[in-house]
């Protein structure tokens, strides 16, 4: 996370909420997010080898990565102060997490996230089901197959 400019926002149960661009965004934003995954979905490997050999039990992780404007500062007030994120993207990330579920150790961008990159990576668009549709407002859904360049594709904007 930390090698690809990024950092931990909070830790959420079993998973954490990381931030690419914060406190001054940069034009490598996404691409450092999707770096940050395939390099954490690389790892999962080495980490279910160890879990298994010492604890006969292995994990899987799903990794969804948005791109959209927030706040990001100290929020709260006087006794309970936090550096931290607000925002409707916040809630996007969220909702392509829970969809993660359906991809065992996959990692699922937004169609906004797939905008931002110049690198073009190798995608396949993830159909929705009519009654999630609504929630993601018709923004598009991917999952990164591969770190090496896709086929050339277009994401066109209304």
């Amino acid at each position: 996370m930390f090698k690809h400019n990024g950092i931990v926002d909070k830790y959420l149960g079993d998973g954490f909420l990381a931030l690419f661009g914060a406190p001054v965004s940069s034009t490598k934003d996404a691409e450092n997010a999707i770096a940050a995954g395939f390099e954490m979905k690389k790892s999962l490997s080495a980490v279910n080898r160890f879990l298994e050999k010492k604890y006969g039990a292995t994990v899987k992780m799903g990794i969804s990565i948005h791109t959209g404007e927030v706040v990001v500062g100290n929020i709260g007030f006087e006794k309970k102060m936090d550096y931290t994120v607000i925002g409707d993207s916040v809630n996007t990330v969220f909702r392509l997490q829970n969809l993660t579920k359906s991809f065992p150790n996959g990692i699922l961008i937004s169609e906004n996230t797939l905008r931002a990159t110049r690198s073009r990576p190798d995608v396949g668009e993830i159909k929705i089901s009519a009654d999630l549709a609504h929630k993601f407002g018709g923004m598009k859904v991917y999952e990164l197959l591969s770190e090496k360049p896709g086929k050339p594709y277009v994401v066109a904007a209304n």
